[in-house]
């Protein structure tokens, strides 16, 4: 009795770091939810940890909610009601060590953007990294955004944008060139996004 077929795909998973490394749309778990704050200003983000169905990691997404001069961050904050929406969530609280336990273990459907770009402090500034911004959540049952929910239109929304999106390269140019072979952060995330705000919640 046949068990198995050989996929190259899932078999190339292993060995690979077992991360997600492209732009796309994918259903996750959540798997660790933190209120964060910076250590050199006001700014404060909601810090997340998934897992795709594939057992692929994405870990270290921030969304910021307020800036750095303390001021509200108007599209982190519907960014993260639309993941309340998405997930169920009805509100978040933060737990002692900052942990957000209404998140954890909740599914969801997301897309997030890879963006390269030039380290420019610490150990390895001047070399190549990337980071992963969550774009755009969506239930996992249904496909739907919370906007499709409302006015109980179709599931388009999701799978459009992740056919569409593409991976963003924010390198200083000339070290791209000189570090081709530079080594790769995986899923650290820049405090300092800047938030696309068409986004079709």
């Amino acid at each position: 009795m046949n068990k198995f077929n050989y996929n190259q795909e899932e078999a190339a998973q292993i060995g690979g770091g077992q991360y997600v490394t492209k732009s796309g749309g994918y259903d996750f778990k959540i798997v660790r939810a933190q209120f964060t704050k910076s250590l050199s200003n006001s700014a404060e983000f909601l810090e997340l940890d998934f897992e795709t169905r594939e057992g692929l990691k994405l870990n270290y997404v921030s969304i910021n909610f307020v800036k750095g001069d303390g001021n509200q961050n108007e599209f982190g904050n519907k960014m993260i009601q639309a993941i309340m929406g998405a997930t169920g969530a009805q509100q978040l609280n933060i737990s002692n060590e900052g942990n957000c336990h209404e998140l954890l273990n909740k599914g969801l459907k997301g897309v997030v953007q890879r963006v390269d770009y030039t380290k420019q402090s610490g150990a390895n500034a001047g070399q190549d990294g990337y980071k992963f911004e969550f774009k755009l959540p969506a239930n996992i049952q249904t496909g739907k955004t919370v906007k499709e929910s409302i006015s109980n239109s179709e599931a388009k929304s999701f799978a459009q944008y992740a056919d569409s999106i593409e991976d963003k390269d924010e390198r200083n140019t000339v070290t791209a060139r000189e570090q081709t072979n530079a080594a790769v952060s995986n899923n650290v995330a820049d405090p300092t996004v800047d938030f696309d705000d068409n986004i079709p919640f």
